[in-house]
Parts: structure tokens; C-alpha cells; sequence
């Protein structure tokens, strides 16, 4: 029944931009589009978008008609103009260069473009481009048309209907004040005058007699082919099915009698528009019987629910008596037939007429048409009786415990047949007809002999049900889930996603789902979640919720009535909720899947479409909306969510529509998201939108690059340098060698090789003299000693020469500075030395050859010229290096300068270092005048770079 419908409404308190709804449509995404007297939204079943940041400003104003177009679309007439929607875009519809005239009607066409009547004239829609089309000849102003699935176009002017087909007028029908007409989806045209309705009947139109309101606005045919009309006054809606007439109005929940629009969407529903709000009228998967308390005097709160075997239910309520429900009719009995007034504590079978327990009073069966209380039954409070395998009546008595009535005899049993001896809190009988009895630690199982203790819970026990394979058992903290026989089971609480803690009832359906009663909803785990659950597969679980929007009166039962829920055995169940019984096929009907949308990106409070998107450089704020349209409670969509090159793995959203990302790095990003379901049902699909960070010029890759080859360039720059330098140090160290070899090799050949030979000789002398001249023989060994011990003199100051040569740690002028020490030994000659120009490293072959000449110069003048003055003048040129030795001493003659002393070789020495480094060396000295040497050589940068190498290989060749 229409009444019977769940009718559910929203304002401007949920979002609503204005309660008086003008027009309504729905795309082909599912999306629920409202036309209000103060702009346009579009609802998802959650949330009202408006338009306000992302489309043109006339949507904020009268929305006068919706349409879906051909596609994925919708034409919007707004009080100025009209606008095509399409991929997140508004095209506004231009008519001879303008975008603002005023529409006065329209109809859609079969291909879903508009026809359209404005200024006296008919256009049409093409490409989003308005196109003349032919009027009839005899047409007044336009009220109203409509294209019919045959192609025709029906014009209704309020005094003729006229149908036309192509640009030429089929027909032309008189029906005077008529200013409405309306194809179906059937092929049926209906015309109304606002008090009358009209249907077309192949050649004419014919009254259709008692079609519902008196007044009426709009007229619908929805899928069912049932008749559908608004009164837009004060009549509210009304349907007509068959010779069935409906009505709904302000009395029945409807918001306003004042309904301008009706809508059917994909799912079934229906989308009322009216002047206070928009509404849906929902076939909920409940069927609540609320209507009980007419027939249970306003006392329908019902407490136990309970199938008998032939079918019936019954109901138990609060001091209303039990309502049966049987060949569609309740029936009540109550103080009447016997039943004292009281709270129903549940039924157990006993003929046609179950027996009944009523709180203080026992339990009462019926006799002889009258309910009368059984014998055997203890005083007290009764709760939850029931009958096991083998007939027995098993009910407790609050504060006073377990009984068992069989055969006539009633026994009352305690911890000597087993029980723990703490209060119990449930007694229910398995598939098999066992008896298991609930207490504050556990289940106990009645084994035909006595209790013994079958599963330990730490909670008092409610509820146990037993799906395939597995039980369930309620407690006042969860549900302990155990899959299999074995095991101690699992605790399924709120913090895991039980809709509760409470556990009031359990039941399982014929596909072993779990059907859970809490404090604060009716919810269902599938077989597959729960069992995953208890296998520990899962840490949580995601129940399906049913609230009023499924048809329930309310989701909420009385607690700790143990008897709220009951499977029929046509698999149906039956819930007592305080506001009346609620039945449910859990073989439910199936959902179209959840498809997610993202509907816009807002960077940094800046709102954009969604699409592809470029974010300048920066650090932003990066918000994504998305949603997901209508659908059977749309507060249960859940979503999962990934911004591919942030997230790994997909994150869990829950149901919540958007997400921010702070500080992305530049770069391209995909986001994706996936919409489920309360069923669990999703396309898959993600919904997509892409976005570009643009980074600064430091950030780009060019430069990156740049940056990198500019690092290893200088690293590269920095190591070829330090291994050029040092390089050039362990070049200078072998130099050093390699002339410290030479000059040795030089000493050695030029002294004490030349001295030996010379001794040799002479020796060979003595040998043939000896015996002939023994005198002249005696005399050469005295000159042979003598020249020997010169020879040891010599090889001692070569010797000398080796400690005191030049090292790498002082320059040239440093070891001519320390090079008076050596040779001084008493207060003459007096030493001086100057240096001029800037002084600078000088290459080590260059700088020990210079020191050993200087040396050479320094001994002489020290030792053989008796001077009183030396001095030594070191000149540092740009490309010369000039050293001048200077005394006063008894200088020398010319044939020394040539030839040097007998068996000294001080100058010839001090030419073979000045050529080894191609010096030029000029010796000038007369006797009585002193001596002069003047030492000029390159330098390194300008000679030794180029000659260096091969004098060092010259040096080692000779030292070899």
C-alpha cells in the first residue's frame, strides 16, 4: 500500500537550497538532479551540491524544467535561457546571439533533444544549436507539449490538441481548456484540464472516468503502468492501479498536499516534488506492521515474536495481549479469552493454540476457548520457555532458576545436575532439539543427564544461533564466533564493527548469513565475513545496517526479551520492534552496484571540476571530493581510495568523501577511487581524475640535471686537481731521487773512480820498480799513500755532500742561509745574502744542482781564498732564476780557471751540475782580486715543464 511506503524528506535543513521544488530529473549516472525557486542541486542521497563556484550564476536562481538528454546529460531551463550539462560542463544555448529569453514550455524528444516554444516561435535543439521548426497555421500560445514514442509532437494550445509528425499536422483534436498533455513510456498520449483527464484512444480522446485527485498539476505512468497524479493544492498525491485509488497526504507524513512534480528513478522510487521540501517514497525490504495498534488498542510495543507450526505468528506485546497473524489478518486475543494484562515473555507450541508466558502470572494455555494458566507452574517472574527434543517445557523463573516440565512432572534443577549455580540468562534449543542454557561465564549443554559446560564467554549469555558449520553466540560485550567444531572462537565487538555491544538476537538464514538484533540496530553479516572473521582472515567486519529507510518503523527492540527475532519456516524472519513486527526475505533483491565520481578538486580553497588538472608551483592544499549517486542507503557507501605516485596500496575511506594531501612533491598524479556498496556491491571501476604539480625551475628535471653534471664536474675538477698536484708532488719526490742518483753517480766517477784508477796505476808502477828501483819505488808508495788519504778526504765530504743536501721542506734560500754553518770556522769571512724579486717553489733537480754549485763556491771562497767578504745574491726573475757568489779573497789565476788544482775537481764538478740542468755558469777571478761566479738557469714553468721529464730519464740512465 502507498501509506505503507517509506516516505522520507528533505529541506533546507539537510541541505535543500529551497523548499519549494519545481522540477526534478536523473542522469544516467544515477545522479538525482532538483530544480528549486532558488537554484539548482544535485543529490547523491547524502549531500545536496550546488553549483555556485562551478557553473554559470542563472543556476542560482528559478529553475523552471530538467531534462535528461540523449546521453549522460541534462538540459536545464533556467528563468533567462537555457543550458546544456555535459562532462562537468555547462554550455549555455544561445538563440540569435542571445542567451537570455524566457521559455515558456517544452517537451523531449525520443532522441533526447528539447523542443522548445518561446516568442511565438517553435525551435528545436541540434548540436547545441537551436533549429526553426513549422507551427500549425491555426495554433494559439502554447501551454503544453509532449513527443509520443511514434515521433508524433501533441501541442496543446487550451482549445485543441494538434498532432503533428514531421513538419506537417497529422490531426487536430477539440478539447477546450485543456492546457496538458503527456506521452508515456507505453505509447499512450493522456490530455487534463486540471479537474479532468483525458486519454487518447487511436481517433479521439475519451474521458478516463475517477482517475484520482480533482485537481491535479502533473500526470505520471510509472513502470507498473499505474497512474500517478500531483494536485498541486490541497489534495496532495494519489495512484491508481487497476480500480485501486490511493491517496496520500499531509496526514499520512507527505511534507505539503502541494506536490508540483513526480519522478520514477532507475531503482524503482518515487521523487515527489513539493512546495515544502523534497520527498521519496521508498518499497522498503521490511514490511512493518505498525498498523497493529488499531487492532491492539494503541499497546502494540511488541515484547516476543514466535511461529507456530501451521504457520501462524504471533506477537507478543505490552499489556496488549498476543496478536495472531494468519491469512493476512491479525487477530488479537487478550482479557477476553483469559490472557491477563502483561509483558509476553515468549510462546511455546501446545495444539492449535500456543501456550503463553506472561511475566508474573505463568504461563496460560488455552481450553475449552479460554486461556487459563497451566498447573505445575512455580510463582514468579517467567522468561523464555521452550520445548526440547523430548517434549519437555524447559523455563526459568527469575531468582529462583531452571525448570524442567515433562510427563505431568515438574523438576527443578541446580548444580547437582550440573549448572555452574549462576543466574541463567537464556535457554534455547538447537537444530537437533538440545537444550543449552546461558549463564554469566558460558553455554552449558544439557547432554540428557545433566548439564556440562560447552563454551566459556567471560559475558552472560543472550543469544546462540547455529549457522552451518559454526555458532554464534550473543553476549552483553559481542558476539563470540567460532567456524567449525573445534576452537574457543572469536570475539567480534563495536571496535571490530559490530553495530553495538549488546547482542539481543541471533539468527542465521538459509545462505548461513548472521542476522544480528542489537540495542541500536538489526544488521547482517555475510557468511563469507563472519567465517573469515573467526578464521582470524580479517580483523573487522563491515555489516550491513537497516534503518527506516528499508520500510522499518524503527530498528530498535526492547533489550534482554530474548525472544525478538524468530526464522519462519518459509526462511523468512520476523524481528519485534517497539513499534510493531518487521518481516524480511533475506534472499534480498539484488543492488545495482556502487559506481564512484569524483566531483571536484579544490586547490588551496580554489574550487575546480573535476578533470585533468595543472597546480602552478608551490606547496598546496589538495582536497578531493567524491561521492557516489543514490542507491539504497547511501550513508553505507563505503569507499577505498589511492593517489597513484603517493599511496602504494589502496586506503580504506570508510564513508567519508574526501581527502586532503598537504606538500605533494611536483610531479603527474593519478587519483582513483572505488565506491561499495551496503552490500558490498562495486563496479570496480575507479573513478578517475588527473593532476600535474608544475614545479619551480630548481625543481625541474633540465635543472636537476644541470645541477648534477655542474656537482660532478667539480668533483671531477676537484679530484683531477688534487691528483694533478699530487702527481706533481711524488713526481718532484722521484725527481729528487732520480738527481740525488746522478749526482752521486757523477761524485763517484768523477773522485773516487777517477782516484782508484790513478792508485791502480801507480801501483802498477811500484810493481815493475820495486826491484829496480827500490828508492824511487819507496818514494811513489809515500805519494801513493798521500794521494790515497786526499781520496778518503774527498769521499768524506761527498758523504758530507749526502746529509747536507737541500730536502723538500726548505727552499733554495733557506739551505744557502744554513750553508754558512757548514763551512765556518772562525770570525772571517764575513757572510752576507740577498734575495730580490718574489721568491716561488723551484723544481727539485734545479734547486739541489743550484745548491751543490753554491756549495762548491762557498768552500772554495771559505776554505782556499783567505777572503774576508762573501756574499751571495739570489735574484728571482719572471722566467730566470740568477745566483751571483761574490769574495775578496787571493782569487785565482787563468790556467786554474782552465784547469783547476792538481787532483781537485771543484769546478769542473761545479760545470757538470750546471750542465745536467742547462745553467749557464761564468767564473771571473784574477789573483789578488777576488772571485766572481754568476750561476744562471730556467725555471721550472718555463723550462723544466718541457725538459723535466727527460733530464730526470737523462739522470737515471746515468745513474744506471
Amino acid at each position: 500500500m502507498l501509506r505503507n511506503e517509506v516516505l522520507t524528506t528533505w529541506t533546507t535543513e539537510q541541505g535543500l537550497p529551497q523548499n519549494f521544488v519545481t522540477s526534478l530529473a536523473q542522469t544516467s549516472d544515477g545522479f538525482l538532479w532538483v530544480g528549486t525557486m532558488n537554484g539548482l542541486v544535485r543529490f547523491d542521497g547524502v549531500h545536496f551540491r550546488g553549483f555556485s563556484q562551478d557553473g554559470p550564476p542563472e543556476l542560482q536562481g528559478f529553475i523552471r524544467a530538467l531534462v535528461k538528454d540523449g546521453g549522460d546529460g541534462l538540459w536545464i531551463v533556467t528563468a533567462s535561457g537555457l543550458f546544456h550539462y555535459e562532462r562537468h560542463h555547462f554550455v549555455p544555448i544561445f538563440f540569435e546571439q542571445r542567451s537570455r529569453y524566457r521559455i515558456e514550455t517544452l517537451a523531449r524528444s525520443n532522441d533526447g533533444e528539447l523542443w522548445l516554444y518561446f516568442e511565438d516561435r517553435l525551435e528545436r535543439t541540434h548540436a547545441d544549436k537551436l533549429v526553426a521548426a513549422s507551427l500549425p497555421d491555426d495554433v494559439h500560445r502554447i501551454s503544453d507539449m509532449t513527443e509520443s514514442s511514434d515521433g508524433s509532437l501533441w501541442i496543446a494550445d487550451r482549445e485543441n490538441i494538434f498532432r503533428m509528425r514531421g513538419r506537417a499536422t497529422v490531426a487536430k483534436y477539440k478539447l477546450p481548456d485543456c492546457h496538458l498533455v503527456h506521452a508515456d513510456r507505453f505509447g499512450d498520449v493522456w490530455a487534463g484540464d486540471g479537474h479532468h483527464l483525458f486519454h487518447f484512444e487511436g481517433t479521439g480522446f475519451t474521458q478516463v472516468k475517477n482517475p484520482g485527485l480533482g485537481n491535479f498539476v502533473s500526470v505520471t505512468i510509472d513502470s507498473h503502468h499505474r497512474l500517478w497524479m500531483a494536485s498541486g493544492g490541497l489534495h496532495g498525491l494519489s495512484r491508481r492501479s487497476g480500480d485501486e485509488l490511493e491517496t496520500l497526504t499531509e496526514a499520512d507524513g507527505l511534507a505539503s498536499n502541494d506536490v508540483r512534480t513526480i519522478l520514477e528513478d532507475r531503482n524503482g522510487d518515487f521523487w515527489l516534488g513539493t512546495i515544502a521540501g523534497l520527498e521519496r517514497l521508498h518499497q522498503g525490504i521490511f514490511t512493518n506492521y505498525s498498523t497493529l495498534d488499531k487492532v491492539a488498542g494503541n499497546r502494540s510495543q511488541t515484547e516476543s515474536i514466535f511461529e507456530q507450526k501451521d504457520g501462524s505468528i504471533w506477537a507478543g506485546t505490552l499489556e496488549g495481549g498476543v496478536m495472531r497473524w494468519k491469512a493476512g489478518h491479525w487477530q488479537r486475543f487478550d482479557k477476553a479469552q483469559g490472557l491477563l494484562p502483561g509483558q509476553v515473555r515468549g510462546f511455546i507450541e501446545n495444539g492449535s493454540i500456543p501456550a503463553i508466558a506472561i511475566s508474573d502470572y505463568g504461563i496460560f494455555e488455552q481450553r475449552a476457548g479460554r486461556f487459563t494458566k497451566m498447573p505445575l507452574i512455580p510463582h514468579g517472574y517467567v522468561s523464555t520457555p521452550v520445548i526440547s527434543g523430548d517434549g519437555s517445557v524447559w523455563f526459568r523463573i527469575d531468582n529462583r532458576g531452571l525448570f524442567r516440565l515433562k510427563d505431568g512432572k515438574l523438576t527443578e534443577l541446580g548444580s547437582k545436575d550440573g549448572l555452574s549455580g549462576t543466574p541463567l540468562s537464556s535457554l534455547t534449543v538447537d537444530r537437533e532439539g538440545t537444550l543449552w542454557a546461558g549463564d554469566a561465564t558460558g553455554l552449558q549443554r544439557w547432554n540428557g543427564q545433566r548439564f556440562e559446560r560447552a563454551l566459556s564467554t567471560n559475558e552472560p549469555v543472550h543469544c546462540v544461533a547455529w549457522p552451518k558449520g559454526g555458532i554464534a553466540v550473543g553476549t552483553r560485550n559481542g558476539i563470540l564466533l567460532r567456524n567449525g567444531t573445534n576452537g574457543a572462537g572469536r570475539m567480534l565487538t563495536q571496535n571490530e564493527g559490530l553495530p553495538g555491544n549488546l547482542v539481543l538476537d541471533i539468527l542465521s538464514d538459509d545462505q548461513n548469513n548472521l542476522w544480528i538484533v542489537t540495542a541500536s540496530a538489526i544488521a547482517r553479516i555475510t557468511r563469507e565475513m563472519w567465517t573469515a572473521y573467526a578464521d582470524g582472515s580479517i580483523s573487522r567486519v563491515d555489516p550491513e545496517i537497516f534503518t527506516e529507510t528499508d520500510g522499518l518503523r524503527s530498528r530498535y527492540v526492547l533489550p534482554l526479551n530474548q525472544i525478538t527475532a524468530i526464522r519462519a519456516h518459509d526462511g523468512r524472519l520476523w524481528f519485534a520492534t517497539i513499534k510493531g513486527p518487521a518481516v524480511i526475505d533475506p534472499r534480498l533483491p539484488d543492488v545495482r552496484p556502487a559506481q564512484a565520481v569524483v566531483d571536484s578538486i579544490v586547490v588551496d580553497d580554489l574550487h575546480h571540476l573535476a578533470g585533468d588538472l595543472t597546480v602552478g608551483p608551490g606547496r598546496h592544499r589538495i582536497t578531493f571530493a567524491y561521492t557516489s549517486p543514490a542507491t539504497v542507503a547511501p550513508e553505507q557507501t563505503r569507499f577505498h581510495y589511492r593517489l597513484t605516485g603517493w599511496d602504494h596500496d589502496w586506503v580504506d575511506a570508510g564513508t567519508s568523501r574526501e581527502v586532503s594531501y598537504t606538500g605533494l612533491p611536483p610531479g603527474r598524479y593519478r587519483f582513483e577511487v572505488v565506491a561499495f556498496n551496503r552490500e558490498g556491491g562495486s563496479s570496480r571501476l575507479p573513478a578517475q581524475a588527473q593532476i600535474q604539480l608544475q614545479p619551480f625551475f630548481w625543481q625541474t628535471r633540465w635543472f636537476l640535471l644541470l645541477a648534477t653534471l655542474v656537482v660532478m664536474g667539480a668533483v671531477v675538477e676537484i679530484t683531477r686537481r688534487f691528483t694533478r698536484r699530487r702527481a706533481e708532488r711524488l713526481s718532484l719526490r722521484f725527481q729528487e731521487r732520480a738527481a740525488e742518483r746522478e749526482r752521486i753517480a757523477h761524485q763517484i766517477h768523477d773522485t773516487v773512480i777517477q782516484d782508484l784508477i790513478g792508485a791502480t796505476l801507480q801501483l802498477e808502477l811500484i810493481g815493475f820498480e820495486v826491484t829496480d828501483r827500490p828508492e824511487a819505488s819507496r818514494g811513489m808508495l809515500v805519494t801513493l799513500a798521500e794521494r790515497m788519504r786526499e781520496t778518503i778526504v774527498r769521499s768524506r765530504n761527498m758523504v758530507s755532500n749526502l746529509h747536507s743536501t737541500a730536502v723538500a721542506q726548505y727552499s733554495l734560500v733557506e739551505v744557502l742561509q744554513h750553508s754558512e754553518a757548514e763551512f765556518r770556522s772562525g770570525p772571517l769571512p764575513i757572510f752576507d745574502l740577498i734575495c730580490t724579486g718574489e721568491p716561488r717553489e723551484v723544481h727539485p733537480l734545479v734547486r739541489d744542482e743550484v745548491y751543490r754549485i753554491c756549495r762548491e763556491a762557498l768552500a772554495n771562497s771559505f776554505r782556499h781564498a783567505n777572503a774576508a767578504y762573501v756574499s751571495v745574491e739570489v735574484h728571482f726573475l719572471p722566467d730566470m732564476l740568477e745566483v751571483e757568489i761574490s769574495d775578496d779573497g787571493k782569487g785565482m789565476t787563468k790556467e786554474l780557471l782552465q784547469h783547476g788544482r792538481p787532483g781537485h775537481f771543484g769546478l769542473r764538478g761545479m760545470q757538470a751540475h750546471a750542465q745536467r740542468i742547462g745553467a749557464t755558469l761564468l767564473t771571473e777571478s784574477e789573483p789578488g782580486q777576488g772571485t766572481n761566479v754568476i750561476l744562471r738557469v730556467k725555471t721550472y714553468n718555463s723550462f723544466w715543464r718541457r725538459n723535466g721529464k727527460r733530464k730526470i730519464r737523462s739522470g737515471n740512465n746515468t745513474a744506471s
